[in-house]
């Protein structure tokens, strides 16, 4: 009878230990509010990588092109911070990635202010210092969606199959 006994409970330990974490149904509610948020943004996002693109694309020789190209993805990129700084999450979880894509997206502008205004100075040196922090500014944006990526598996909300980061290909560089 005693084998039965620990037979049976070495067979609960065993169950309970294959088990998935219970998942916080605050957090998991969050995520989905999130990535809801995140859907919306993507259009500007998606503008705003392409004007990075292009200018990339370009090998800044043309100032006046840099200078437009850019100045026109300031406007959504400002707006764009507006609506990101307003949005609150409700968990730490959520709120550190949301930390960090807010900052992202600071450094981002911070880097086209640069750019431009060194283009317009002719100061090309300074316009490599621009180049490399958009550039640091657009990796940290991939880092982040790989950080929400995370989050959401281990919410339970994705599989390891799915992937919300996108390939490299598909994100403009």
């Amino acid at each position: 009878m005693s084998a039965r006994i620990l037979l049976s409970m070495l067979l609960l330990v065993l169950a309970a230990c294959a088990r998935p974490p219970a998942r916080d149904p605050a957090v998991v509610a969050d995520v989905v509010a999130y990535v809801d948020k995140i859907k919306k943004w993507e259009p500007v996002e998606a503008e705003v990588l392409k004007a990075i693109h292009d200018v990339r694309r370009s090998q800044y020789v043309d100032d006046d092109y840099v200078i437009s190209t850019l100045g026109a993805a300031m406007d959504d990129v400002e707006l764009h911070l507006e609506d990101v700084e307003r949005f609150r999450p409700r968990t730490a979880p959520v709120a550190q990635v949301h930390e960090r894509y807010t900052k992202a997206w600071h450094d981002l502008h911070d880097s086209f202010t640069a750019i431009i205004a060194a283009m317009e100075r002719k100061d090309y040196t300074a316009l490599a210092h621009g180049t490399e922090e958009m550039q640091r500014a657009r990796d940290e944006l991939v880092t982040v969606a790989a950080a929400l990526s995370l989050l959401m598996k281990d919410t339970g909300l994705k599989t390891e199959d799915e992937d919300l980061v996108p390939s490299e290909g598909a994100v403009p560089s």
